[in-house]
């Protein structure tokens, strides 16, 4: 396509209109996708190149428009991709902001005027070079008037005299009339500033200015860092927290799990609940209840969970805490307790009257006959306490 092939051409001139629309399109086109892609960090890569491409194309061809040396060209293009890599590593809205430098510079080249006049009628879109553009140029209809002499003859009346001379003053006229405008236009054209010229030259001898504007850049770039800096700490203090949180989590999980597949001797208590040893000889008491999520009810080690799981408690006596409550297939509950707290808690089981435990209650009738036949709890009861 003509038109892409122009985008890219090296050999062409661009006037300020084109430029200014290129300077434009490029950076804002580099924001939209930036932000519409921003999961994509290569995707986004890709499209900056081929913008700093394109952008860099017509700075030259600006440059050739405006006669002027050609180690300018790759500024504006070059600040682009330096600014637009800031901005993906950065990942942060208010690096855009850091896009005012290859802003600027392309401002400073719009200053300069175009050289290539003799050219000026063929630009077409804003640019002139080896592309052929004719396509898009628009067609003018151009309305001829035939300046015909028209004869006297016996029959012309007033109105027919006054248009052969007009006619004839107008053919007298028009080459010294017309030379004497050019000459006068290009008088004025060669003694009108351009505003672009004023502009850049009034920069350029105001000390002032110049240092504003790079203090102003300089802020931009600060603020633009410790934002992002700030962003990035509690980011990391939070991952920090949630490692450190999760960690006795997951512990809490693997021992509650090997606890629980190593549970050995199940006894059924005259109340509805059953115990359980585990290979280390610790308790386990089971139960059946409302349905709740699969999953942790309360650990010790991380002393997270319902509060009501955290020890059961007798009618008389201290109050023991569990090492983890889990909750299976939705209503199979599992408190599991140290092997250090077996004897006191099956002597506790044996002569108390009651217990709760994660608000549950249960009765201990009987239960000390329950437990004095079975051989593997029996001789808890006989440890003194």
């Amino acid at each position: 396509m003509p038109f892409l092939q122009a985008a890219f051409c090296l050999k062409g001139f661009d006037d300020r209109n084109r430029f200014f629309a290129t300077s434009i399109l490029t950076i804002l086109g580099f924001i939209f996708c930036s932000a519409i892609l921003s999961n994509y960090l290569a995707v986004n890569f890709i499209m900056l190149l081929i913008l700093t491409a394109v952008l860099s194309c017509s700075a030259k061809r600006r440059l050739h428009d405006a006669k002027l040396n050609k180690n300018w060209q790759l500024v504006p293009g070059g600040l682009l991709l330096l600014t637009g890599i800031l901005s993906l590593l950065l990942e942060n809205s208010g690096s855009y902001y850091l896009l005012i430098l290859p802003l600027l510079s392309a401002a400073l080249l719009l200053t300069y005027p175009s050289k290539n006049t003799k050219e000026k009628n063929n630009y077409i879109l804003g640019y002139y070079g080896p592309v052929d553009l004719s396509s898009y140029k628009q067609k003018t209809v151009v309305m001829k008037t035939h300046n015909q002499r028209i004869e006297p003859t016996l029959a012309a009346d007033g109105a027919s005299e006054q248009l052969y001379a007009y006619n004839t003053t107008a053919e007298q006229s028009i080459t010294p009339n017309d030379t004497f405008n050019d000459e006068i236009d290009r008088e004025v054209d060669g003694k009108q500033a351009d505003i672009g010229e004023l502009i850049r030259l009034k920069f350029l001898g105001n000390r002032k200015i110049q240092l504003g504007l790079i203090a102003s850049v300089a802020l931009i770039f600060i603020g633009v860092l410790v934002n992002s800096a700030i962003n990035a700490i509690p980011t990391e203090q939070n991952n920090t927290n949630n490692t450190e949180l999760s960690e006795p989590q997951v512990v809490s999980n693997n021992v509650s799990v090997t606890i629980l597949a190593n549970k050995n001797h199940l006894l059924a208590m005259p109340d509805n609940f059953n115990l359980y040893l585990s290979e280390y000889q610790g308790v386990i008491i089971h139960w059946q209840a409302d349905q709740v999520a699969n999953g942790e009810l309360w650990s010790q080690l991380s002393t997270n969970g319902d509060k009501s799981c955290q020890s059961i408690k007798f009618n008389k006596g201290s109050s023991i805490r569990p090492l983890t409550v889990l909750v299976e297939n939705g209503s199979e509950y599992f408190a599991s307790f140290s092997p250090l707290d077996s004897g006191e808690l099956i002597q506790a089981l044996a002569f108390r009257g009651k217990f709760s435990l994660c608000g549950y209650s249960f009765s201990l009738k009987g239960s000390q006959a329950v437990l004095g036949k079975h051989n593997l709890y029996a001789p808890f009861l006989e440890q003194d306490a």
